[in-house]
């Protein structure tokens, strides 16, 4: 039975004597580059080495044959290095590399490095170590032409003055697949004699390489820790922390929404643009990928060249996924974007002109199904490019019948479901889709859905844009694109006088030195925090991805604070107005205990209403000033100039124009030291009084009023009828309710100022996420289901 057992190997495979004739012959085979008889050999000292006869030795030259067959791309060979790795067979510190890197490289890629290695040597008749660049290009011309002497020149030229086997294989290995898995020797930055001498030898035998290795640790050592040590030095945290509170003086949450949405938009739509492009360059090098590989299957039967395509198929879809990762990005922007800032006519022809491109350059074939699928998703689109259609008898009811809605089902919160040729051409493109996907055992997935995919995303982008566009501003934009090419020429001229004149109408204003000033505080952080660009690359390189990371977890942080509101839920309201002799009759205090009243009188808090009564008085309870908080934390050799240039001067104390209140405060600041103030960076809160009611029920009504109500208010007079619009916030059953003031205005005289309406918080926020989701849910649905905001 023992015997029976040891003449098995470790792979199943019967015994074979090493001084049998098979095996000096498989040697001979072997040694010229058979991989078949590379891997029986490897199998055969597998089986000794199973045998305990010289198991060492054995093992080593088994794992030796099965690396060379594996790296010509045999999978069996490749199979066995797995067991032999599991199990440790064979594997020491000198093979354990190649063994890893034959296990992770796929077979086709090895394929491919060995035609590649074959035909150098076609072109290295030679057989020199390296060719020059006139030795190399000689040699092309001679055993290729056409494109593809065209394609192997430019992988020479790609390489450089000298061309190596490695090098000519890493070139053409990258330009067929996409990208490739590196060996051992081509991921090594020093040769494997530096790497296993010893550090005498390393100083005394290869000096260059030892030096430049000390370089780099120095260099290392320099821009981890030397630089640390300068930075805990400087108070950056602290500086970014005077900014930020700095800025908060000024940032206000509308102006975050007008201008966050629309900087991620521009970004967004630039990030479209970009990866629609790299899929374009994309295309291109894989028609030379397709050349490289018909030429190698001459020196390699196994490259198979549809493989080969798909496998570059495969390591090009980052700018895909990309793509598909902006898109909604993209539209919920655009949705909550304020679309006066934005050139909608220009980027809706900007789309059309890359649906065209995508379609005629993307995909590799346009059948009955591809045409289909275009059709019936531009029919689905009809709606949207007919909504504004001018009503023209006959032709408006022909095409109603293509574009309209035969019925709609109300659904849950404004969605409602639309019947009609539009909505039934929508249902039917996902089973085009599915089509294009299923081709060629589902290689169709890449092959032809994903580029039709790209088309369509971008003629839906197009629809989203097309309703905020009008048709001057379209055609418009096709004739500046048509002729864009023609201003390129004077184009930098004019940003040269443009720029001078932004420049000198700025200096010419008290802003000017105000951005000035705020570049250069900000230019401070900017600064410190790239300071390891600029003097340590090593560390950015190595925690590049984290810096980033930390650095958008921080902005998240600051923003936060700014834009967080508390959001009402969006639930169907009943719009009722609460009339003063409602309130009156329910909330007065006439007689009696008030706790009673308090209580129930508590559940109209938030209620809006709409009154008139008599202007009484009015008085500031709150001043805020973020920047002279700010400058109070500062020194005064800093605050005192930084509070002129953003503050305003005291003027001249004696000017005619002022009052004679006015000169004496004038003459008391400038006494006490003050040369400029920052009252114009300062918001009030105020509290106005308004008698309302008749005859003995009557009560005063206090009303909470922002810093946009100050002209208003300092313009009105004791007694003055106004009529002012607001929300019940406290004091409710007593005889003193607050509200929130909406607006104010004067009914009994002409004010010169107009009462400013400053718009509820809830319904702004409400509004907006409404409109963004009407865009976003009717970019992905419309027109099968369809999103109608309720109007409240």
């Amino acid at each position: 039975m023992a015997e029976e057992q040891n003449s098995k190997s470790l792979t199943g495979e019967p015994k074979v004597s090493e001084e049998s004739a098979d095996v000096e012959k498989w040697r001979v085979e072997a040694e010229a580059g058979d991989e078949e008889k590379q891997l029986l050999l490897g199998r055969h000292y597998l089986s000794l080495a199973d045998s305990d006869i010289n198991r060492e030795e054995n093992a080593k030259a088994a794992i030796d044959w099965l690396i060379r067959s594996s790296k010509q791309g045999n999978e069996s060979a490749t199979e066995q290095l797995k067991k032999c790795i599991e199990t440790k067979t064979g594997i020491t510190d000198e093979n354990r590399e190649d063994v890893r890197w034959c296990i992770n490289t796929s077979a086709l890629e090895k394929k491919i490095r060995n035609a590649a290695r074959n035909l150098f040597h076609s072109i290295n008749s030679t057989q020199k170590e390296v060719l020059s660049t006139e030795e190399y290009a000689q040699a092309v011309k001679k055993l290729t032409g056409g494109a593809q002497q065209k394609l192997l020149l430019a992988a020479g030229n790609k390489i450089g003055q000298q061309i190596s086997e490695n090098e000519f294989v890493m070139v053409l290995s990258r330009k067929i697949q996409g990208q490739i898995t590196l060996t051992t020797n081509e991921a090594s930055v020093h040769s494997d004699a530096y790497a296993t001498s010893s550090p005498v030898q390393k100083v005394l035998k290869y000096p260059k390489e030892a030096a430049l290795a000390l370089g780099d640790q120095v260099l290392e050592f320099a821009s981890k820790d030397g630089l640390n040590m300068v930075m805990k030095c400087i108070p950056i945290d602290q500086i970014y922390f005077l900014l930020i509170f700095f800025m908060y003086g000024f940032i206000t949450v509308k102006f975050l929404l007008l201008a966050i949405p629309l900087l991620i938009f521009y970004l967004s739509f630039a990030t479209l643009i970009i990866t629609t492009l790299q899929m374009f360059y994309k295309k291109e090098k894989l028609k030379d990928a397709s050349t490289l590989a018909e030429m190698l299957k001459e020196y390699n039967i196994g490259v198979d060249v549809d493989s080969t395509t798909s496998q570059y198929r495969w390591n090009s879809l980052t700018p895909y996924i990309v793509y598909f990762s902006t898109v909604p990005i993209a539209v919920t922007s655009f949705s909550l974007a304020d679309k006066t800032y934005i050139p909608c006519s220009a980027f809706c022809i900007l789309s059309v002109v890359f649906i065209g491109i995508c379609f005629i350059a993307l995909s590799d074939s346009h059948d009955f199904v591809t045409l289909l699928a275009l059709f019936f998703n531009f029919v689905a689109s009809l709606p949207t490019f007919f909504q504004n259609f001018p009503d023209i008898p006959v032709i408006t009811s022909v095409l109603h019948l293509f574009t309209g809605h035969f019925m709609s089902i109300e659904l849950y919160g404004g969605l409602q479901l639309n019947i009609g040729i539009p909505s039934i051409c929508y249902l039917t493109i996902p089973v085009f889709f599915i089509q294009m996907g299923a081709r060629k055992s589902w290689k169709g997935m890449y092959q032809v859905l994903v580029p039709h995919l790209v088309c369509y995303f971008w003629f839906n982008l197009m629809t989203a844009i097309f309703p905020f566009t009008t048709w001057f501003g379209l055609v418009r934009a096709s004739v500046g694109y048509l002729l864009f090419p023609l201003f390129i020429p004077i184009s930098f001229f004019l940003v040269i006088i443009g720029g001078i004149y932004v420049i000198i109408t700025l200096a010419s204003t008290e802003m000017f030195g105000k951005i000035i000033i705020t570049l250069l505080l900000g230019s401070i952080a900017v600064l410190l925090s790239q300071s390891r660009k600029l003097f340590g690359g090593k560390l950015d390189n190595q925690l590049g991805n984290a810096k980033k990371i930390f650095m958008a977890v921080c902005a998240v942080l600051a923003i936060i604070p700014l834009i967080f509101v508390r959001l009402p839920l969006a639930l169907p309201q009943t719009k009722v107005d609460l009339t003063l002799n409602d309130y009156m009759d329910n909330c007065f205090i006439d007689t009696g205990s008030t706790v009673g009243k308090q209580i129930k009188c508590s559940q109209l808090v938030g209620t809006k209403v709409k009154w008139s009564g008599v202007f009484k008085s009015v008085k500031v309870t709150k001043i805020d000033n973020q920047v002279e908080n700010l400058l109070a934390n500062l020194p005064a050799i800093v605050s005192k100039p930084l509070r002129c240039i953003y503050g305003k001067e005291l003027g001249d104390c004696n000017d005619d124009t002022m009052s004679e209140n006015a000169q004496r405060f004038c003459i008391l600041m400038k006494s006490l030291g003050h040369e400029c103030h920052l009252q114009n960076h300062d918001t009030y809160s105020f509290e106005v009084s308004v008698r309302v009611g008749i005859d003995a029920a009557q009560m005063i009504v206090i009303l909470e009023a922002g810093n946009g109500f100050k002209d208003t208010l300092v313009a009105l007079n004791e007694n003055d009828d106004v009529t002012f619009q607001g929300q019940l916030i406290a004091g409710l059953g007593t005889n003193s309710p607050r509200l929130k003031l909406k607006q104010i205005s004067c009914t009994s005289r002409e004010l010169l100022v107009m009462g400013k309406i400053e718009e509820y918080a809830e319904d702004f926020y409400l509004k907006l996420l409404s409109q963004a989701f009407s865009v976003v849910v009717n970019f992905f649905w419309y027109p099968l289901v369809e999103y109608v905001p309720e109007v409240v």
